[in-house]
Parts: C-alpha cells; structure tokens; sequence
C-alpha cells in the first residue's frame, strides 16, 4: 500500500461517514494527491559545445544549458550574462581535498540516498549519483521542459528530474511517478541540485535560511569552529516520532516557510519549495562539512527511520518506514539582480509568488490607529484531591470595564480575544457549552459581545481541536487520533494525543455554529497554523500535505463564517485566509552557523496579515523586545486578566504578571509609541538595513523609514507620506 496513493478512506465512502460529513458542510474538498506526468517522446541527445553544455531551453529571460556527459545544467540570465551552475567549476573541484564519493556527489545535479528492504541492515544508508558509471541516462526535450531520468540497473532504482523555465527563473520537479524501486532496494532521501551556486570562502555574499523570521550566513564570516550544518524539516519534526526527540534536546526556532536563498555579489536567488515542502529539509552546509565550498539545498524526505518497540521490556530497534511518501517534489528558483540580490529582494519574490498562486490574501485596507490585541483570560481548572475547579480570572462584565477604560486611555483601535470561556474551562472537551457561569454564562457573553460591536471592536474565541486528552473526551485515541510511523496510535505519557484532521474540522464545525449564534467574530486555532502530521492509519492514510489541504479549508470556512480566523505562529500554509497571527516567528534559534537574523518573513507577510510578537506583559527583555516589534511591524498585544495573576498560579503558570490594573499605564504609555507606525499598517517593506552596529531601518512603501537603535533603546519615523 503506497501512502498518500489513498486519500482519507473517508472520503472515499461515498460521505458516509460522519467524519466526511463535516467536512463536506464546511465545503472542504477531500486532499487530492495529483502527479505531474512523465515527458513522453523521442530521446534527446544533443551534441555539446566547446565548454561541454548544450542549449536546452530559452525564453525572454532566461537560457538553461545542460551537460550530456554528466547531466550537469547551467542556467544563464540573459539580462546580466552571469551564469548559475548547479556544481562547482572545474577550477573549484581542482582546490578540493575530498575524494571518492565526496568528489562524485560535487559533480552530480543530485545525490540520491537508499536503504535495503531485506536482511539485518535496513537502516544502513548509501548513495550514488550521476557519475556512478553503471548509470544510464536519457533525455527528452519538449515544449515544456526538459526531462532527464536515470537508472541504477544493478540496484533496481530510477529517477526523473524535470526542468523548466519560467518567467522569474527555472522550475526543478522530481516526479514520483518517475521514481522506480524494482529490486529490494529503496529511495530514503534525495538532495536536489545540492550545489546549485555553491561558493568559496571569502566571496561577496551569503546564504539565506529560514531560521525564525531568517538568517544569514556569510561567505566571509570565520568558519574555523564550526562544522554543523543547518539541515531542518519544514514545519517542524514529526511529532509522533520518538526518533525526532532523541536526536536533539536543542531548543530551536522551526521553519515557518519553505525558502532558502543564495547571494553572490549583485546576483541572487531565492529557492521556493512549491511541492512536498511539508516532506522535505532545508540544507545550508558550510565549508568543512562535505567539501570546502558553500551550499544550500532541499532535501526531500521519501522515507522516516524510527524506533520500532517489539515488546514493553525490549530495547526498540531502528527501522525505516516501508512506504514511499508518494509525493511530486519542485522546487521554484527566482533569480534576482542588482540593488534587489539580497534577503529583502527574496522576500519580495516569495511575496510575489504567494500572491500568483492565491498563497496569502488581498493588501490591507489602511487604518487611521494601531490596532491592539487584547487577550483576556476568562479563567482555568485547577486539580486537587481528585476534583476539579474552575478559577475565573475574568469575567464578561469585568473584561467590558478594561476594554472601557483602555479606550479612555487611548487606545483607539483593539480586537479581542477571549480564552477560558468554555464550560469548566474546557476540562470535559465534549461540552463545552453552555459557556462558563461563573464568568456571565452566555447571556454574559452575548451582552459583552454586542458591547463590544458596539465599539467596533470583534471578539474572537480561541480554542484547540487537535490535542486531545483521552481522559477528558469520550472520543478514543483508536478511532480519532492519528498513527506513528510505527501504526501505534500516539498518546503521550500524559494521556494527549493528536486529533485527526478530520475529527478536527468535525468539532471545529459544531463549535462555529454554536458562536455564530451568539455574535463570535472569529476563532483563534491552536496548533492549526504550527504543527503538521502524517496519519499512518491503515484506515485512513493521510500526508501532512493532506492536513494542509483540511486546515486551509477549516481556516477558510471559519473566515467565512464568522467573519475572522487567527493562528499562532502563522506557517505560510495558512496565510491565504489568516486574519491575524500570534506570537509571529521574531527570534532565531541561536545556530552558531547563522551569522545574523534578518525580518525576510516579516517583509513577506507585512501588509498583508497583522502579526503580533511576544505579549507585552509577558517579555523577558522589555525595551529590545519592545523595539523588534517596532523594527520588524509588528502589532502591539497583551495577555491580561481582571484579577491578580497569583490567583491562577496552579491553573496557568504562563501568566507571570497579566492584572490590567498594574499594566493600564504602561499600555496606554506604549500604544501610543505604537500608533506613530498607523499609517504604515497595510504598507509593504521594500527595504531594510543595518545601518551600523545594533541600529536598523525599515523602509516602506510610501518612504517611511522606522530606524530604531537598541543602543539609546529609541526609534523614529522619518519622512514618508502624510499621517
């Protein structure tokens, strides 16, 4: 059974099941796996020119040459001349220490990873590549593209890569449909144009990579002490895999948005994973690691190794996950010249790229005040001698008053959040309704509602679907949670598992109905803009593009629905219908590798979809966190409650200091600081720089220029548009 040939059994029972229901009502249409298809046709053999690259393919801008010898490709912008080749020149190969394989794997447009099926070492890893000399090698050359496919007859292995050009720069498929696996051995992994503008040390330029909201690492920075590279899955390891967790116990930032860059000099260009980027790596490797050049690449993810327990008392095992992920990988290269070669001028060819394939929404209309994100805490449980009790923190009436009072401090513009709000807190995650009595009951809530309308300011609920806890639904882990790789349900030691995702759009669905009916603005998704999964479900086999394709149409409903839909953290899969984003990526993970962090997704998604930092009461270095927010646009938030924080110390540790009573000034103080940047709300960033050390500016559409210095601790506005 191949994984993802199945799409959710679900859907493939004709809507029977309660499960399709739901997410037939919500108009979500069911994950559709589709393959590019093979070029057909005659073979291409074209003979080569003097420097042994035979044309391919031409448009306007762009000219893709191709190495019949060793399928090696060069890629000309006709604009500039310079000349992007996917492996070192021969001048660089000739400075290089490595040997055997290493040396090959610097000459091929890909290394391919194997593993055998049979016998004792299944998780023994090995590789070939294009210049393994029992390789055949046929091309076929069409209107579209290009195709090159590969065959190890000796293995029993065969690929295809498909290149095209397009108007900002070339297209790179690997079809999973040309991937062949016809003896006992199988692909585990494959880097693709692993040293696609590859450079030495000491050039002009860097590589840029996803590292929270992006980071740079130079090619003239001292390597002397670092030999770890950065290789990181796109939008975070498997969380079902107890493999991912005993790797590493670093802390790290996880990546947010399938894109790396290369800069050399006054060329530039920015990677794109357009698909199987939720099954692939992100690479950026530095000199010392596999040769003594510079290399970026995507790794693409066809198999996970895990732990496999054969009883409760035997030591597990490593084993490799027997199905194929049977997904097409591409990844979309835009080239980039001049004043634009550089992380600002990437993160203006993602936007445009999102904004062509409907990933992320309209420009915001202009707004004449900042607004602020206020969220309130209604209350939690707490657990004691085998009983529970709710605590509010909140009430309706009492979250009317500090909204009251923040507007007669001046703050113009806010949106709500409200927390805590389901019955008991949402300890029983089967009835959550009626809302709270002890903070109003809905009666209470609908009146703080229509107050709030009143004031022109939407109140949105939040709420999670996707971490269950099995003592507390009546839902069983069996039937509504996913599969580990290993087909063991997952349930953690504290008894949470994870939600299928369509189980999640079922819940979701009922609750929405039940918030229109009272006046909710929106809803605030835990988990939904931050974690991907595979469900390796017999029953029902889904891909974490799969869970993608529901979210999206879940975020999408909601919107529509109610008015409004928010996330956390705001993975670029979600952008297209996010109203707002909490706790935005703004801090790197502190890799060795990353010589500084830079706002590329900031610069993405600025004008597009608000976004709010670390909460205001809640910073642990106020005044530099205070200025990133301004520095990189972010929207001012709070995370507070009526009573004393104290009071909710054994039910929501989180909230070290939210009283609004001893925050009122301070918030009135700081929005005020915040307010000078309304104008730029729904502006793009067109620019940003280091103007000396710890002192910054961002430019705007208009010419605004926002330069902050962590330094004094200050920031101004300068020039630009009329307020």
């Amino acid at each position: 059974m191949i994984l993802a040939a199945f799409v959710l059994t679900f859907f493939l029972r004709g809507g029977e099941t309660p499960l399709a229901q739901a997410l037939a009502e919500a108009g979500i249409a069911q994950p559709v796996n589709e393959h590019a298809p093979l070029y057909t046709g005659a073979a291409w053999s074209p003979a080569a020119e003097a420097d042994g690259f035979a044309k391919a393919l031409e448009n306007d801008r762009f000219a893709l040459f191709v190495r019949p010898d060793n399928t090696q490709i060069a890629l000309v912008n006709k604009q500039t001349g310079y000349r992007w080749t996917s492996n070192p020149t021969q001048e660089q190969l000739a400075k290089q220490t490595v040997k055997g394989l290493p040396l090959a794997n610097l000459q091929s447009p890909f290394v391919l990873t194997y593993v055998t099926t049979s016998g004792r070492d299944q998780t023994i890893r090995k590789t070939v590549n294009s210049i393994d000399k029992k390789l055949t090698v046929s091309m076929i050359k069409n209107d579209t593209g290009l195709q090159v496919t590969y065959g190890y007859p000796d293995l029993g292995l065969g690929l295809a890569i498909q290149y095209e050009l397009t108007p900002s720069g070339l297209k790179v498929r690997v079809p999973t449909d040309g991937i062949k696996e016809e003896k006992e051995f199988v692909v585990f992994e494959l880097d693709l144009l692993p040293y696609f503008g590859a450079a030495e040390p000491g050039e002009d330029g860097y590589i840029f990579v996803p590292d929270g909201p992006g980071g740079i690492v130079k090619f003239d920075a001292n390597r002397s002490n670092i030999s770890k590279g950065y290789l990181h899955q796109v939008y975070g390891l498997e969380p079902t895999n107890i493999n991912n967790f005993t790797k590493s116990g670093e802390r790290r930032e996880d990546i947010s948005y399938p894109v790396y860059g290369v800069k050399k000099g006054d060329e530039a260009y920015v990677a794109v994973l357009t698909k199987g980027a939720a099954t692939a790596r992100i690479a950026a490797m530095p000199p010392g690691k596999n040769s003594s050049l510079y290399n970026a690449y995507s790794n693409q993810i066809y198999r996970e190794d895990y732990l496999y327990f054969r009883s409760l008392k035997s030591v597990p095992i490593k084993q490799v996950q027997k199905e194929r992920l049977d997904t097409d990988r591409e990844v979309e290269f835009r080239f980039i010249s001049g004043k634009d070669a550089g992380y600002v001028g990437m993160a203006n060819a993602y936007r445009d790229y999102l904004t062509e394939t409907d990933g992320i929404g309209k420009q915001l209309a202009p707004v004449q005040h900042v607004p602020l994100y206020l969220k309130i805490l209604g209350g939690s449980i707490t657990e004691a001698y085998n009983k529970v009790k709710y605590i509010p923190a909140t009430t309706f009436a009492q979250a009317t008053e500090i909204v009251k009072d923040m507007q007669e401090r001046g703050v113009a513009n806010m949106e709500v959040v409200y927390f805590g709000w389901q019955n008991m807190g949402g300890f029983n995650m089967d009835k959550k309704f009626p809302i709270e009595s002890s903070l109003g009951g809905t009666s209470g809530a609908k009146k703080f509602i229509d107050e709030m309308k009143s004031r022109d300011i939407p109140v949105s609920f939040y709420d999670n679907f996707i971490w269950l806890n099995k003592d507390n639904t009546s839902l069983s882990p069996k039937t509504s949670g996913i599969r580990g790789v290993e087909g063991i349900t997952f349930v953690d030691p504290d008894g949470w598992f994870l939600s299928k995702p369509a189980r999640t759009v079922d819940m979701a669905y009922d609750e929405i109905q039940k918030l229109k009916e009272i006046g909710v603005s929106g809803l605030q998704f835990d988990w939904v803009g931050e974690m991907l999964f595979n469900d390796y479900d017999p029953g029902a086999i889904a891909t974490r593009q799969d869970t993608i394709d529901i979210y999206q149409g879940l975020l999408k409903y909601t919107r529509e629905t109610l008015g409004r839909a928010s996330v956390w953290r705001g993975n670029a899969y979600s952008l297209a219908n996010l109203t707002n984003i909490d706790y935005f990526p703004y801090d790197s993970s502190y890799d060795f590798l990353v010589d500084e962090t830079v706002p590329f997704y900031p610069i993405v998604v600025h004008g597009f979809v608000p976004y709010k930092f670390q909460d205001g009461n809640l910073r642990n270095d106020v005044k530099p966190e205070f200025l990133k927010a301004i520095e990189y646009g972010a929207m001012p938030a709070y995370y507070l409650t009526y009573d004393e924080a104290r009071k909710m110390k054994f039910t929501w540790d989180a909230l070290v200091s939210s009283q609004y009573a001893k925050w009122a000034d301070r918030i009135g103080a700081e929005y005020k600081e915040f307010d000078k940047l309304a104008k730029l709300y729904n502006q793009k960033i067109v620019n940003h720089e280091k103007l000396s050390e710890n002192v910054f500016a961002t430019t705007y559409e208009d010419g605004t220029r926002v330069v902050v210095d962590y330094n004094k601790e200050t920031f101004a506005v300068e020039g630009g548009g009329g307020a």
